[in-house]
């Protein structure tokens, strides 16, 4: 399976994700979801069980919305 990206943007106006601000980078692989990120001068990591696992989870906390980029 080829992992699908993902990532955690800032919203627009309308609630839709800024796809120039994007805070937190991830991919989605067939039972997991990885996130990656820089915080503190340090590399961060988490894993969640999907990308919209982790948009309920990390979305929320930062008031970020899910981001799909075009292949």
């Amino acid at each position: 399976m080829t992992p699908r990206i993902f990532g955690l943007a800032e919203k627009n106006v309308d609630g839709t994700p800024d796809p120039d601000h994007v805070r937190l980078w991830g991919m989605e692989l067939a039972s997991r979801a990885v996130l990656y990120w820089r915080e503190g001068g340090r590399n961060q990591l988490a894993v969640c069980a999907s990308a919209e696992q982790a948009d309920e989870s990390f979305g929320r906390i930062f008031d970020l919305a899910l981001y799909f980029p075009e292949p």
